[in-house]
């Protein structure tokens, strides 16, 4: 197997490009279920966001991989 990185801990950093805000927030999850709660977890937080993008990839063998860039 080739070397990946993977999430070891809660994370969250923003920045502000030409007044607008981006946030990013990171967790590491083991299914799919805990992805995606944690996904509407951070969509109730910022409920008054545009846009709400997401990926996650789980598994041993990366067999679930899912994004959106809430488009």
């Amino acid at each position: 197997m080739g070397n990946y990185k993977s999430i070891h801990k809660f994370g969250r950093d923003e920045i502000i490009i030409n007044k607008s805000r981006f946030i990013g927030t990171a967790c590491p999850v083991e299914t799919e279920e805990e992805a995606l709660d944690f996904i509407d977890k951070i969509k109730k937080e910022f409920k008054d966001a545009t846009h709400n993008v997401y990926a996650y990839v789980i598994g041993e063998n990366s067999n679930i991989q899912r994004f959106s860039d809430d488009g």
